[in-house]
């Protein structure tokens, strides 16, 4: 494809550097700014060192562990819920339960958890979507190196595999060749990868330049500053036990080089124990070690902790678990940017990758004879909704909303992570079996006024 009169459709012509340029797939720190390629052959070149390093520090390094946790949690949190736009509301129910009733018996939740894991440890999640001899469908999460990285030919006619992807002429995917087992695994023998068609392939990742082909794992700026400051803390630990060790020191300051205890005494019996009284001979003083503190050290660690949640976009309190200095209004401000960023990754990452997940599961209940709704009716995600410091004032806010007409309540209750079908037929049945029993409840906020009938 020429545009202009230059070629933009080979990213692939341009070999990669042997110099990495991602530090955290070179190990080291540059002694100055050298020039960054372009993006994806930079990528291609240091992805798979970078997203090895970053698992290693996910599974052993606490910060990182949580700075994983936290970003799954934000992004997917229990799962998220779908609201079929179909105008029939008797069939939009049944869809939508139909829905949920897959999603849970498939483990839908649980695997969404895997796809945020793999996105901010990886950098990319494959999910394979196929149906199963029921014809229901089911979806396979496979980890990113089975997509074989090694794999890169041309193929004639303008069709080229880049990664483990397959291109037509016009640089669209149209199939992944994934290997029949993970290279790591234990008496791996070489065996074909197998192509499967794009269209059954989910290949999330955050796409940050033109040309890019595979995702680099979000801990790429961190990694060698998690690695110092694990190193820092090393460091700290064994000065904690220096520190603790008490040495004396004999000395003789007449240098006569005798016993100072007499013939009979033992030299090196010169210990200390509680409560002991020890009388030094004439010319001999005693001096005790005294180790070197770092009184900077607390805040080296923090000012570590700020740069690598800075990089992972997390705020710090969140990632260092350190409320001091914390207060409400910073916490909001802070919290407020860090939503904004992940609805971003919510709705340019995951949504997509969920609307292609509907529009299979309606198809395949559609020919199961399933599925009454509208095949081409939208679909609408709700991921559960962020809990702030003060619920009153946020409750307060979406009534106002409602007011307003802002929002409907089957959004409102959808960011609740609840289905609003269920929720009212629930609330029908309380108010049934009030009436029944001759109760009511009501009242002001923080009241509660409760009539009994007496039944005689």
């Amino acid at each position: 494809m020429r545009l202009f009169g230059f070629d933009i459709s080979r990213n692939r012509a341009e070999k990669p550097s042997n110099v990495r340029m991602l530090e955290g797939a070179s190990g080291k720190r540059w002694n100055n700014t050298p020039q960054f390629g372009t993006t994806g052959a930079e990528v291609l070149a240091g992805a798979a060192q970078v997203r090895g390093r970053a698992r290693h520090l996910r599974f052993n390094d606490p910060t990182a562990s949580n700075a994983v946790e936290i970003l799954k949690t934000a992004l997917v949190g229990f799962g998220v819920s779908a609201a079929s736009s179909e105008n029939d509301e008797s069939v939009r129910e049944s869809h939508d339960a139909n829905f949920s009733e897959w999603a849970q018996n498939s483990g839908f939740p649980a695997l969404l958890g895997e796809v945020a894991d793999a996105l901010a440890t990886d950098g990319e999640s494959l999910v394979i979507m196929r149906a199963n001899a029921e014809g229901e469908l089911r979806l396979q999460h496979v980890p990113a190196e089975q997509l074989d990285e090694a794999l890169t030919s041309e193929l004639g006619n303008g069709r080229y595999i880049a990664a483990g992807i397959e291109y037509d002429s016009d640089d669209e995917p149209v199939a992944y060749h994934f290997r029949p087992a993970r290279p790591t695994d234990a008496f791996q023998a070489f065996r074909a990868p197998v192509r499967v068609e794009a269209s059954d392939v989910l290949h999330i990742f955050r796409r940050q330049g033109a040309g890019q082909t595979r995702g680099l794992s979000w801990f790429a700026p961190v990694i060698l500053p998690l690695n110092e400051l694990s190193q820092l803390q090393d460091a700290l630990a064994v000065n904690a036990k220096v520190q603790s060790m008490l040495c004396g020191f004999l000395i003789d300051q007449n240098a006569t080089g005798s016993n100072p205890f007499g013939d009979g005494g033992d030299p090196l019996d010169v210990s200390l124990e509680p409560g002991v009284m020890r009388v030094l001979p004439a010319g001999y003083d005693v001096k005790f070690s005294s180790p070197q503190q770092m009184q900077s050290a607390v805040e080296l660690v923090a000012v570590s902790l700020r740069q690598i949640a800075t990089g992972l976009q997390i705020p710090e309190f969140l990632l260092s678990g350190d409320m001091r200095g914390v207060n409400y209004s910073s916490a909001r401000t802070a919290l407020v940017q860090f939503r904004a960023h992940i609805e971003a990754l919510q709705h340019t990452i995951l949504v997509p990758a969920l609307n292609r997940i509907w529009a299979r599961w309606q198809l395949l209940e559609s020919l199961r004879g399933s599925n009454t709704a509208d095949p081409e009716a939208d679909v609408e995600w709700h991921f559960p909704k962020a809990q702030w410091v003060d619920p009153e004032s946020d409750a307060k806010a979406t009534r106002e909303m409602l007011d307003m007409g802002l929002i409907s309540r089957r959004q409102a209750v959808a960011q609740l992570g609840y289905d609003i079908t269920q929720v009212d037929r629930e609330i029908a049945t309380d108010r049934q079996r009030e009436t029944e029993l001759g109760l009511s409840f009501g009242g002001a906020p923080g009241q509660q006024k409760v009539e009994q009938k007496v039944i005689k």
